[in-house]
C-alpha cells in the first residue's frame, strides 16, 4: 500500500536509507511517530523529518483527481500536527509552507482532523501535501475545470458499457467488449407458454438483472443532469449515437427509456416489475454467456408509475429533439396513467419463493403516483394532475432515490410554468426544500471532512447518499443562490474522489489508489486487468449486509465500513443509478467547459 519514492535535497547515509525502507511498512499502521523515532536513531532529527516527510502518508486526504484553480483547495489531515508544505511534484520544489488549522473530532470515521487551506495556490500543475512527521499525500493536479472532464465523460461512457442487447465492439467499448447478450424472448413468470421482447435497456448493477424501477430513476437523473447543465454535455462521448447532434446523455437516456417502452403491458398500460434469470449468475460469467431463461415479472404500482412520470420527462424534453420518440413516450405516459387510474389499490411486487434476483420492492406508491402527477401536470398541463398532485403530495423528505422519489416530483412541480400551477403549494415545497437544504449544510460544516453526511446515512449505496444531498443543494442554488449550496456539492466530489477517511477514491479508473475488485461481473469476467472505468461503487456501509464486510469490517466506524472486494456486494457494487446521479453532480463542476 505504501510506496517508497525517490528522496531528493537530502543525502542519506546507508543506515538511514535502510531505516528509512523500515519506516514504510511501519506508517501502514498510520503510526508516524515511531516511524520517526526509527529514523533518528540514524540520522539527525532534520535528516529524519524530511525523510518520512517522503513516505507516503494515507491520513492525509486529497482529491486525487484534482482541485480547479479558481476553487477552495483543502486537504483532510487526520492527526494532530502543526504546518503543511504543497510540494511541486515535477520538481519536489516547495511552492507554499502554512499553518493546518481546525481541529475537529468527525462523528463518521472516529477521526481527529485538521485541515490544509491552500486555496491561494492556483498554479497549474501537479503537487503534493507534506507534512512534518506524517509524510506525504497522493498526488493530484490544480487545473481549469476540465481536470473533470474525464471522469465525467467516462460516468456516462460507462452506462454504455451497461447496455445489454447489444454487442459492444472495441470501436466504442475499446477492450471491454462482448457480443450480444440476452436476446431471447423472456417468459412471463407464471405462464410460461407466453414470451415477450424486452430486450435491450441497462444491466442494473453487478449483475445482469434489468429492474423497471431503478431503470426509471437513472433515466430521471440523466434527462434532470442535462435540463439543470445542457452546457456539460456533447455528442462525441464515443459511442454509437455519437455524431448525431443530440448531447449523448440524451442518447444514452433514450437507451434506457426505449427499454421501458417494451416493459409495458399494451393492453393494460401497466409496466411489468423486471425482467431477470431466476437467480444471479456466477460471477466469472460474461453477458454474452448468461444464457439462462429470463422471466418477466408482473405489473406493480411502482415501476407503472415511475415509467409513467419519465416517460412524461421524456416526451417533454425530446420534444424538439425527436418528434417521433417525444409523442411515443407522452402516449405511453397517459396510458400508464390509465393503468394508475383504474387499478387505485397498491399493487405491491414480492419476489416469488423462487426468484432470488434483486426485489426493489416499496411499501407504497404514493410517492410514485405523485411524481408521475407531477411530470404528466409539468409536460401537459393538463389541470386533473395538478389538482392530483397538490391534493396527495406532502413535503418532507424529497427522496432522490429509488425507494422514495418524491424529491423528483417536487422539482416537476416547482419548475413547472403551466398557468394552472398552484402558487400557494408552490411557495409551501420551496420552502421545506430549502429547509432542508440548510441542514445539509449545518451537516457538512459538522463533519470532518466536510460531507453533508450523518453517520446513520452509512447504509448500502451510501454514496448515492453522498451524490443525492448533492443534487438536492444543487436544485436549491437554482431556488436561492448560495455558495454555501454549491461548496457542499463540490465538497461531495471531493469525497468520492479521495478526500476521505479511506483516501479512496470511490470511481474505478480514477484516483491513485484506485477501485481494483468492484461487484461487477463484467470486470470480474473479462479478461482485462482493470476493471470497466467509470463505476460508482457503493460505499462504505456499516449495515455490513455481505459476508466479506461482517467478517473483515465488523466494529469499524460507520465512514470505515468499506473494502475493495468483489465478494462485497454490500460496499462494492455497481449500480447504474450511482452513476447517474453521480453524473449530475460533476456536470455541474463541468459547466461552461
Amino acid at each position: 500500500m505504501y510506496e517508497m519514492k525517490k528522496i531528493v535535497a537530502v543525502t542519506l547515509s546507508v543506515g538511514l536509507m535502510l531505516a528509512l525502507t523500515s519506516c514504510a511498512s511501519q506508517t501502514s499502521d498510520n503510526d508516524a511517530s515511531q516511524a520517526t523515532a526509527t529514523l533518528s536513531a540514524s540520522a539527525g532529527t532534520k535528516e529524519a523529518e524530511q525523510a518520512v516527510e517522503q513516505i507516503l502518508s494515507e491520513d492525509i486526504h486529497v482529491n486525487q483527481i484534482g482541485y480547479i484553480n479558481t476553487d477552495e483547495k483543502i486537504a483532510v489531515i487526520n492527526g494532530n500536527y502543526n504546518s503543511f508544505k504543497v510540494v511541486d511534484a515535477s520538481t519536489d520544489k516547495v511552492v507554499l509552507t502554512k499553518k493546518l488549522n481546525g481541529r475537529i473530532k468527525d462523528d463518521s470515521s472516529g477521526d481527529s482532523v485538521c485541515y490544509a487551506d491552500f486555496s491561494e495556490l492556483t498554479g497549474k500543475g501537479r503537487y503534493y501535501i507534506s507534512v512534518p512527521e506524517l509524510g506525504k499525500s497522493y498526488e493530484f493536479i490544480i487545473g481549469d475545470k476540465d481536470i473533470y472532464t474525464g471522469v465525467s465523460d467516462a460516468m456516462l461512457r460507462a452506462l454504455y458499457l451497461q447496455r445489454c442487447g447489444i454487442v459492444l465492439d472495441s470501436k466504442y467499448a475499446g477492450e471491454y467488449i462482448h457480443s450480444a447478450c440476452h436476446k431471447a424472448l423472456a417468459k412471463m413468470y407464471g405462464d410460461e407458454s407466453k414470451e415477450i421482447d424486452v430486450s435491450g435497456g441497462w444491466h442494473d448493477a453487478g449483475d445482469y438483472g434489468r429492474y423497471s424501477v431503478p431503470a426509471a430513476v437513472t433515466a430521471a437523473d440523466l434527462l434532470l443532469a442535462y435540463e439543470f447543465c445542457p452546457e456539460s454535455f456533447t455528442d462525441s462521448e464515443s459511442i454509437p449515437e455519437s455524431g448525431n447532434k443530440v448531447p449523448d446523455i440524451l442518447d444514452e437516456a433514450k437507451y434506457g427509456i426505449e427499454w421501458l417502452l417494451k416493459m409495458q403491458d399494451k393492453a393494460s398500460g401497466g409496466v411489468y416489475h423486471k425482467v431477470t434469470a431466476m437467480g444471479f449468475p456466477d460471477m466469472t460469467l460474461m453477458p454474452d454467456v448468461d444464457v439462462d431463461d429470463l422471466y418477466v415479472m408482473p405489473v406493480s404500482t411502482t415501476a407503472t408509475a415511475d415509467f409513467a412520470a419519465v416517460a412524461a420527462m421524456a416526451a417533454r424534453i425530446f420534444k424538439d429533439i425527436d418528434g417521433a420518440f417525444s409523442r411515443s413516450c407522452l402516449n405511453a405516459a397517459l396510458k400508464a396513467w390509465g393503468w394508475l387510474e383504474n387499478n387505485k389499490g397498491f399493487v405491491e411486487f414480492k419476489n416469488p419463493a423462487d426468484v432470488l434476483s434483486g426485489e426493489y420492492g416499496d411499501s407504497s406508491g404514493s410517492d410514485e403516483i405523485s411524481w408521475a402527477a407531477a411530470e404528466l401536470f409539468r409536460t401537459t398541463g393538463e389541470a386533473k394532475y395538478g389538482e392530483y398532485f397538490n391534493k396527495n403530495f406532502e413535503s418532507g423528505g424529497f427522496g432522490l432515490g429509488w425507494q422514495n422519489v418524491s424529491g423528483f416530483a417536487a422539482i416537476a412541480y416547482i419548475f413547472c410554468d403551466s398557468d394552472n400551477i398552484d402558487i400557494k403549494k408552490v411557495e409551501e415545497i420551496k420552502k421545506s426544500w430549502l429547509e432542508k437544504a440548510d441542514m445539509f449544510v449545518s451537516t457538512a460544516k459538522k463533519d470532518g471532512y466536510l460531507l453533508a453526511m450523518h453517520k446513520m446515512e452509512y447504509t448500502w449505496g451510501s454514496n448515492m447518499n453522498v451524490t443525492n444531498h448533492a443534487i438536492h443543494l444543487l436544485v436549491a442554488d437554482r431556488l436561492r443562490n448560495s455558495e454555501e449550496y454549491t461548496a457542499a456539492v463540490k465538497n461531495a466530489a471531493h469525497y468520492l474522489s479521495g478526500r476521505n477517511t479511506l483516501s479512496q477514491c470511490y470511481i474505478t479508473g480514477f484516483g491513485a489508489k484506485q477501485i481494483m475488485q468492484p461487484h461487477h461481473r463484467p470486470s470480474v469476467g473479462d479478461t482485462v486487468k482493470q476493471p470497466v472505468p467509470g463505476l460508482v461503487v457503493g460505499g462504505p456501509n456499516s449495515i455490513l449486509d455481505d459476508d466479506v464486510s461482517k467478517a473483515k469490517l465488523s466494529g469499524m466506524a460507520p465512514a470505515k465500513c468499506y473494502i475493495d472486494d468483489m465478494s462485497s456486494y454490500g460496499t462494492n457494487e455497481v449500480a447504474t443509478y450511482w452513476n447517474s446521479s453521480a453524473i449530475f453532480v460533476f456536470a455541474y463542476l463541468n459547466q461552461e467547459r
